[in-house]
């Protein structure tokens, strides 16, 4: 006489499998977290290294303005009020286009660096 029935074995056999795969997708889920943030922290690094790099000779090393920046009249780029009324288009545009005697830095930056730093400007914000 069989202890268990086919039933009952099987269905064992399926929550033991079923178990498994849910341990298995949380592990890599994770996973793949844990690498998305090590990216995000390498994109970040490199954001505020082309912000220190490109654009704190006008608006300074927290995005206030330099005091030549400040001379030829560059935005606060820690400014709530400023970072309420203009979205991330606009800030790509200005990178790539220039904007008053901000220099273009479409043809220098790829798409990505562009972004970065706009992203990296809404850090700014105060």
């Amino acid at each position: 006489m069989a202890l268990f029935s086919p039933v009952i074995r099987l269905s064992v056999i399926l929550l033991l499998l079923g178990t498994l795969l849910i341990g298995y997708t949380v592990s890599k889920a994770v996973a793949n977290r844990s690498q998305r943030s090590q990216v995000s922290s390498a994109k970040a690094k490199e954001a505020k290294r082309l912000f220190k790099q490109k654009c704190t000779k006008c608006h300074g090393q927290d995005g206030a303005g330099s005091n030549y920046g400040q001379i030829i009249g560059v935005t606060n780029l820690t400014d709530p009020e400023w970072h309420q009324r203009v979205d991330d288009q606009r800030i790509i545009n200005s990178i790539k286009h220039g904007r008053g005697q901000m220099p273009a830095a479409g043809e220098k930056l790829t798409e990505e660096q562009i972004t970065s730093l706009m992203l990296y400007v809404r850090t700014l914000k105060k």
